[in-house]
């Protein structure tokens, strides 16, 4: 039984320095699977899987979670979009779903 995970890690910079760390499932066109306030990227999982033969599925911890940074000063959804838009630029990932 292989011990390989389904997915490869890397991380990302937000505009403020954070680091914003996602999993990387599969390969094709780019989606980023964006989780909830209440879960972390690995409540994504199975979806990833099931969707990483079709594409790269991209799911990264939003800040105070799992691979995600500290929230840091002036924390609110304008970081959490710029946080989300370091990725988009680092994947080229041009499908969103939140």
């Amino acid at each position: 039984m292989s011990n390989a995970r389904p997915y490869t890690t890397g991380s990302t910079t937000s505009k403020d320095g954070t680091t914003i760390g996602y999993r990387k499932f599969g390969n094709g066109p780019g989606l980023i699977l964006v989780h909830g306030g209440l879960q972390s990227s690995q409540s994504f999982t199975r979806l990833a899987l099931a969707l990483s033969d079709a594409f790269s599925v991209y799911v990264p911890d939003r800040r105070g979670r799992g691979l995600g940074g500290p929230h840091g000063r002036s924390y609110g959804l304008e970081r959490e979009c710029e946080d989300i838009q370091s990725l988009i630029a680092q994947t080229g990932a041009q499908n969103l779903l939140a």
